[in-house]
């Protein structure tokens, strides 16, 4: 699944970027902003995959934006009126240039270029890229790169997702752990289970994860540290 944003100052043209976006299945639409700086965070902590980007807006323009937030690891689709930027827009690695009036075909042109590259830098794994978590008798189709943490509550786990919804299960989070791809997951506390790519810092002994302040277990900080050490 591909988590893409949307940032352009005009709201009919977000609104018609997130009626196209939904005719895809393998786009997720994690938000849409007027403001560009809003969106900062979210890229930089590489939440994002894919960014449609309006370039002639009041606040910030959209190729200082991409030169301010590029990581290599974030794809930028550039929407926008002005021809004239096209040139400027590759040489900050946008990966496609739409005029507007966007059309549904030269969208799709985009996104399967997208998703090409997409699956170039990430190939499907073997295992379950889904899991199905049951509460009160319901069935949910969970994405597990969508999974930010899990917390332990005895015999129920509550497994908190990252469009801000949770799902208490009745499992343990030993039984959990075992049940998701152990390359993704680290646990920092006996109580929590957490994504690694959804770690952003660590202060002390509590680790922030996505928006969220955990514990750490004192013995498992250095673990975490080097997690972090890797990546950067």
């Amino acid at each position: 699944m591909i988590r893409c944003i949307v940032i352009d100052d005009e709201r009919i043209a977000r609104d018609g970027l997130l009626e196209f976006i939904k005719t895809f299945d393998f786009l997720e639409c994690i938000g849409d902003y007027s403001n560009p700086l809003q969106a900062v965070d979210l890229i930089r902590n590489k939440q994002v995959d894919l960014v449609f980007l309006d370039i002639e807006m009041p606040r910030m323009k959209g190729i200082p934006f991409a030169e301010m937030v590029n990581n290599n690891a974030t794809m930028i689709v550039f929407t926008t009126a002005y021809p004239e930027y096209a040139l400027k827009g590759y040489k900050v690695n946008a990966i496609d240039y739409l005029l507007k009036p966007i059309f549904f075909d030269d969208f799709k042109r985009a996104v399967v270029k997208a998703r090409d590259l997409f699956n170039m830098r990430f190939p499907a794994s073997d295992g379950p890229q889904f899991v199905f978590f049951r509460e009160d008798g319901v069935d949910h189709r969970v994405i597990i790169d969508d999974i930010v943490y899990i917390s332990g509550l005895q015999n129920y786990v509550q497994v908190h997702l990252v469009d801000k919804r949770s799902i208490v299960v009745h499992k343990t989070l030993k039984s959990m752990q075992e049940m998701l791809p152990e390359e993704k997951f680290i646990q920092p506390h006996r109580s929590y289970l957490v994504q690694k790519r959804y770690i952003r810092a660590i202060d002390g002994l509590t680790v922030m994860v996505h928006d969220t302040s955990l514990p750490i277990a004192r013995e498992r900080k250095q673990v975490l540290l080097d997690l972090i050490t890797k990546n950067e």
